[in-house]
């Protein structure tokens, strides 16, 4: 029996050939032409939908308040409905998109250009859309949001951060209530009762670590009801009130690469505590025996594979102080184990770049983005090596109650789409793990955006200096200047080494997350100088004070390459927004973890070359860092192939053991 789906509503499907199973070696790569090819085609038909669309908005032009709110209100009966199809269903979404943005003109002062016509069309069909930066993702992913909303089924617009998440409710929420969708954020530090009433709004704006947890502990108070009756049957019980989501029907998700790609490494997992006081004191014995070890004398570390081997002369102490740990770490493999992470807590996991100490305790920082991700904890008994490590109380281990990989979470919805200024690099793996094919949208303005070569520098002290004196001259002209660091230590000293050269500046990390907003407002006034890590890395738009624009723009200085170019890009992307000047330089040091980390072993001895031959280093320190960048994402890649294949096994063979078990 075959269905027929709403071209309105369902949207677009983009399912390849024989799209049953997962595809293997180079087969993909055919679906993902077979896919493009489809988008080239379906290009021509979204310029026309926009034409249209335009064509309305200059005809509904003087249209009063009151016609315009019928209007909506006709057009939201209709998608909750659901009954048109074919030519009616598009004519119906152009004649939708028209009227939602003159409702943005009216609520927001905003008339959304072609562009963005164009990327909610596209998102409306299921694609991911590649749009630049600066060029109006908030308001897009908004008007898809309406779309989505007028259905009554639950979407999730998925940001980046929780900030992010707040800060487009408020700005959406006047063209969402004229629309007559309701909107609201579900972010860190709710009660259960107040994420169920957010959650119960037609759009929920939140971050994917927040959406997937919610999701577990909804999976953990349904005990595991996979059908719909069972479902209904412990919703009646009294203790299942406390379930949060509507469930998972369709997904926007804005800055898609750093949420479906960067972000997804790890799986999450929802924990409880467990007593163990033998473990606590175990952390405290591994400590003591791990001060002792030498690196290279006792072990070997592999920083990059974070890998610990033990040497025969190390295995000789470590039988030695067996009977200073708990009678139960006397057996080796497990003595091994808590020695490895003892020192893991010192050598692997640094203070200020893995973790901070706040209030007492060990709170984790999220690598791509420089914040701290509260409740979350190292598993293993990792967390409480590193408490040990710090000095700081001991929290109680945890027992795993319930995990998923955010690959196979955001699978679970029925439609999923979003937009990001960079997903270069990545459209082969967003369609081999997500199925979404990616629309390129034209630029509405050409970038003025100046990206000179890469400066290079054969030691940190130099670079450093070099990046003082580019600051200072830079705020000599009284240009508002951005720099962006990858680790919170380095935000902190880069801060004193300007007021020691009497220049002051805000820094906007970790520590003062509560000020972002604040320090995001004043970043583009003349002579500002800004320091962040990646917090002011996406989503941020910095408005440029007067005169600034004409002197030059925003001036953002790049102190370190990232894993990826993708992100070099998202931190360049906070200047020469919207057509306007921006200057954006890259500073990089042979000594910087990229190139320590990710060259392969042969290149090594060329980069140590480099370091004692300046005459060759300008035109080669370009490719190291490409290098080492195709290097560290092809290995980030394989991460998380492996992690999404061990999901499935892991499912498959619990499915198996309950359905053997029933």
């Amino acid at each position: 029996m075959s269905t027929t789906t709403s071209a309105a509503q369902a949207d677009f499907r983009w399912s390849p050939p024989c799209s049953d199973k997962q595809p293997t070696g180079a087969r993909w790569r055919d679906w993902l032409r077979w896919g493009e090819q489809r988008v080239g085609g379906f290009q021509r038909r979204l310029q026309r939908d926009a034409a249209e669309v335009l064509a309305l908005q200059q005809a509904w032009a003087d249209m009063d308040d009151a016609a315009l709110d019928a209007r909506l209100a006709q057009q939201r009966s209709a998608f909750r409905l659901d009954q048109l199809r074919g030519d009616a269903a598009r004519r119906l979404r152009i004649e939708a998109l028209a009227a939602i943005s003159l409702a943005a003109q009216r609520t927001l002062q905003r008339l959304p250009y072609r562009v963005q016509l164009l990327a909610a069309l596209a998102m409306h069909e299921g694609l991911l859309v590649q749009m630049n930066a600066g060029e109006g993702k908030t308001l897009t992913v908004a008007l898809v949001g309406v779309l989505r909303g007028w259905r009554g089924l639950p979407c999730h617009v998925i940001t980046s951060n929780d900030y992010l998440a707040k800060r487009d409710v408020e700005l959406m929420d006047p063209l969402y209530r004229r629309c007559g969708v309701s909107a609201a954020a579900a972010v860190h530090g709710l009660s259960p009762q107040q994420l169920r009433d957010v959650y119960a709004a037609d759009l929920v704006y939140a971050t994917s670590k927040q959406l997937l947890a919610d999701h577990l502990f909804d999976q953990i108070a349904l005990d595991g009801a996979s059908d719909a009756m069972r479902r209904r049957l412990r919703e009646l019980r009294p203790q299942q009130g406390c379930v949060r989501q509507r469930g998972l029907y369709s997904a926007i998700v804005d800055e898609a690469d750093s949420v479906l790609i960067d972000e997804a490494n790890t799986p999450l997992i929802i924990s409880a505590p467990q007593p163990n006081e033998l473990l606590m004191e175990a952390v405290l014995a591994a400590r003591d025996v791990a001060e002792e070890l030498e690196a290279e004398r006792d072990y070997r570390l592999d920083a990059q594979l974070r890998e610990i081997d033990f040497t025969s002369q190390g295995r000789e102490r470590l039988e030695a102080a067996t009977r200073r740990l708990p009678a139960v770490w006397h057996a080796p493999q497990r003595r091994d184990d808590l020695i490895r992470q003892a020192l893991s807590a010192r050598d692997l996991f640094l203070r200020d770049r893995h973790y901070i100490v706040q209030d007492g305790k060990v709170q984790i920082l999220d690598e791509n983005t420089g914040r701290v991700m509260p409740g979350r904890t190292w598993s293993f008994g990792l967390h409480q090596a590193i408490e040990a490590r710090e000095g700081v109380q001991i929290s109680q281990p945890s027992k795993t109650l319930a995990r998923m990989s955010f690959q196979e979470f955001f699978s679970l919805y029925h439609h999923l789409a979003g937009a990001s200024g960079t997903l270069q690099g990545v459209r082969s793996e967003m369609w081999w793990t997500y199925g979404l094919l990616t629309f390129v949208v034209p630029t509405r303005l050409p970038s003025r955006l100046r990206v000179p070569p890469l400066r290079h520098f054969a030691d940190a002290q130099a670079k450093w200096t070099a990046v003082l004196e580019c600051v200072e001259q830079l705020h000599r002209r009284g240009m508002p200047v951005l720099v962006g660091t990858r680790r919170l230590g380095d935000s902190e000293m880069l801060q004193q080494r300007l007021a020691e050269r009497g220049l002051a500046c805000e820094v906007l990390n970790a520590k003062q997350h509560e000020r972002e907003a604040d320090i995001i407002a004043l970043a583009g006034e003349p002579g500002r100088i800004t320091v962040a890590t990646n917090m002011a890395g996406r989503g941020t738009d910095i408005l440029l004070g007067a005169g600034v624009a004409e002197q030059g723009g925003l001036q953002v200085l790049m102190v370190e390459p990232h894993e990826s170019e993708r992100v070099d890009w998202q931190l360049f992307g906070r200047a020469g927004r919207q057509g306007q000047p921006g200057f954006a330089q890259a500073f990089v040091g042979l000594e910087d973890d990229l190139l320590q980390r990710h060259l392969p072993f042969w290149l090594v001895p060329l980069r140590d070359l480099l370091a004692r031959s300046p005459r060759w280093r300008g035109a080669l320190a370009h490719v190291l860092v490409r290098w080492a960048q195709r290097r560290a994402q092809r290995q980030a890649f394989q991460q998380r192939r492996y992690l999404r294949l061990r999901e499935q096994q892991l499912r498959k063979q619990l499915a198996f053991a309950s359905d053997g078990a029933g």
